[in-house]
């Protein structure tokens, strides 16, 4: 390079890489790299960097943010999805579409109001000598927070980037005054203060749930329902069929002469403070959620009862304590699973809900698809496949080494690494997050099942699955089993977000011809191509018999769930509301400083008819106009203690466990018949 010749520019270092699968690199022109390049630059303003080997792209690397980083994400995986359909030579010409008039007037429309709310995302301008001032408004840091250390810039980011979406919608000017010693004042500046107004609101609620995070600690609820009827606990060993392999201690309540009788709690009435528990767990559980964007679903199981294993030892079994040592040493989480029994008992427990006309009804095998039947001998059920997948998109993929021919006495570089094959394809490191696929099949009048859109979600960054937001046990331990109230989430992904290797991987799932739904064996299939292979971590397949309650809305599902490595189903059981989905259904599309519009929580989730939420107009109204906004029956409450007495039970509440107590009392007796035969069997 001759004196003052600048050098070429160096490459923007990628935030997100895009691995491009082995079944998907083909020879490709660099004439086609460059289109791919320079169309992905000018739709979204990102660097894309690719990695080439043998005439082939075998990585890209995508320098940018924001939206536009979603969108070349978006265009990438096109285009390695497309690859092996398109020759080499075709796919190298750029496709130049007709010139349209009004469509470029549009987009050239929407690129200026884009750079104007853009404008937004920086310093607020100096208003010039007789221009118009900007209308401002301060913002104190709670003390709460200044208290546990936490600034602005720690939630937000150090320009409070996180607050764009709220910058560009409200069209407002956001920034942190700079005073000496006072770390907690943020600015709001507009031209109209109706654009403060609405950002402040916004603010607020994001401070809310930082708030909510920080200090409303995650809340568990363990509650015996039969205490009455035992003195002593005994830890056993799990039965045979018990898929979890890690938590195999199962706690026993051992019945005494002098207390009631086993499955008595079932017909007695449950104390109004134990209802009040109840309530209060499930409202500060919802409550705490309802700021956070997120797929949710919400269900409550009747599971068999497990000990953590990180805390109970299999060197335990045999042990006994009593019972009050028992629930001290279990204030956490006790390991409810949703497997309940085995295949044997678990068909048996669905024949006694076809016959059960006198408690429940016939009801549609999904929410929203499926076939109404006649009866309950008459439901089909709906089939639910489940995978998670280590994401592929974020492997950091080294460029395959070709073995060069090297001087026998040469030696080797100290940082020259192994060569690998142009077939190799490094397994990321550390998995930051996972990729749940799932796949419903809903039946119709025919009795033909018809495979619906499928759905894609990612875990939280170190999670293996769902966050859980719920965590609510109401043991039966006469019986080694119990309730589970759960609130589980997830982040929506859309497909177009998805690496081809994934996608491509759900659109070849199907049904086996001609499956029984009778039949204990699994009812899908797919293809295992070594990425596949590579990249699959679990997955379950279940099949969903789904019964109304009587008069209320409430639903029970009996579900066959196929785990990996066996043969045969465990069955579990669950109850939810028609209405849980819809509610939640705010959350999966919640802008940014929004917050869920339940009302009343209990209302809201827990009818006090059993049917809908009685609190839609009249009640919300009332409780708007006559309750301050911090007396809201102590809904918004999330630092409640112990000693803080919690609000009087409502009917909902008490409908809801009179219809479990009485699922449980089926379940009970189609066990104890089991029992019962087999030990004359024995004998």
């Amino acid at each position: 390079m001759n004196p003052g010749e600048s050098g070429p520019a160096p490459r923007p270092k990628p935030n997100k890489t895009i691995l491009v699968p082995q079944e998907f690199r083909r020879p490709t022109h660099a004439r086609e790299c460059d289109n791919i390049v320079n169309e992905v630059k000018v739709r979204t303003g990102c660097a894309v960097i690719p990695q080439w080997d043998d005439g082939r792209i075998y990585q890209f690397g995508i320098a940018g943010g924001g939206a536009g980083l979603e969108k070349a994400v978006r265009y990438i995986n096109q285009w390695i999805s497309n690859a092996h359909v398109k020759s080499k030579d075709s796919s190298a010409w750029a496709k130049m579409p007709a010139f349209d008039p009004n469509k470029w007037y549009y987009e050239q429309i929407e690129e200026m109001e884009r750079q104007r709310k853009e404008a937004f995302r920086g310093t607020a301008p100096k208003v010039s000598e007789g221009g118009t001032p900007l209308q401002c408004l301060t913002i104190h840091w709670p003390e709460d927070l200044i208290n546990l250390n936490i600034t602005p810039r720690d939630v937000f980011g150090n320009k409070l980037e996180k607050l764009d979406a709220i910058r560009t919608y409200d069209e407002v000017f956001i920034s942190i005054l700079s005073a000496q010693g006072d770390i907690g004042q943020i600015e709001i500046q507009a031209v109209d203060i109706a654009n403060i107004e609405a950002a402040e609101a916004h603010l607020k609620t994001m401070i809310d749930k930082v708030k909510a995070e920080e200090m409303g600690q995650h809340h568990t609820l363990n509650m015996i329902l039969d205490d009455q009827e035992g003195m002593e606990v005994e830890l056993k060993k799990a039965d045979t069929w018990w898929p979890n392999l890690q938590d195999r201690v199962v706690p026993h309540l051992l019945p005494n002469n002098m207390m009631d009788p086993p499955g008595r709690f079932r017909g007695a009435f449950m104390h109004s403070k134990q209802l009040s528990k109840i309530q209060r767990s499930v409202q500060l559980a919802l409550d705490a959620v309802r700021h956070k964007k997120g797929a949710y679903d919400m269900t409550i199981c009747l599971g068999s009862l497990a000990l953590n294993s990180r805390h109970i030892r299999e060197n335990e079994i045999g042990k006994k304590y009593s019972k009050d040592v028992f629930l001290k040493s279990i204030n956490g989480s006790v390991g409810l699973e949703n497997r309940l029994v085995d295949d044997v008992l678990g068909c048996q427990i669905l024949k006694s809900f076809f016959t059960a006309d006198d408690f429940l009804e016939p009801t549609k095998s999904s929410d929203y698809f499926g076939y109404m039947p006649k009866s309950l001998q008459g439901t089909r059920p709906m089939f639910r496949g489940t995978w998670v997948f280590a994401d592929p998109s974020i492997a950091t993929a080294h460029p395959p080494q070709a073995t060069a021919t090297r001087h026998p006495g040469r030696p080797n570089p100290s940082y020259q690494k192994p060569a690998a094959t142009a077939s190799s394809t490094p397994v990321p490191a550390v998995q930051s997050s996972l990729i749940v696929v799932r796949v419903d099949w809903t039946d119709d009048e025919e009795g033909l099942y018809e495979k619906t859109t499928t759905r894609f979600y990612r875990t939280e960054q170190g999670k293996l699955g769902p966050t859980k937001n719920m965590d609510i046990n109401l043991l039966e331990l006469g019986e080694s089993q119990g309730w589970h109230f759960a609130l589980e989430s997830l982040t929506p992904v859309a497909s177009k977000s998805i690496s081809p290797v994934i996608t491509g991987f759900a659109e070849r799932v199907k049904m086996r011809p001609n499956h029984d739904h009778r039949s204990s064996e699994s009812f899908a299939e797919w293809e295992q191509t070594p990425t596949v292979k590579k990249y699959l971590r679990t997955g379950r397949l279940d099949t969903i018999y789904s019964f109304g309650i009587k008069q209320t809305c409430y639903k029970v599902e009996v579900t066959g769930m196929w785990y990996p490595g066996q043969k045969l189903p465990v069955w579990g059981l669950s109850i939810r509301h028609l209405e849980w989905a819809t509610h939640l259904a705010e959350l999966e599309r919640l802008p940014i400083g929004r917050e869920a519009d339940w009302g009343n929580t209990i209302a809201a989730f827990l009818p006090d008819d059993g049917h809908s939420d009685c609190s839609s107009a009249t009640e919300r109204s009332w409780m708007t106009e006559t309750l301050p906004k911090d007396e809201d029956f102590g809904i918004r409450d999330l630092n409640l203690g112990s000693g803080v007495e919690a609000p009087p039970p409502r009917d909902g509440i008490r409908i809801l466990m009179d219809k479990l107590l009485q699922l449980s009392a089926i379940v009970s007796s189609v066990t104890e018949t089991s029992a019962a035969m087999a030990g004359r069997s024995s004998s």
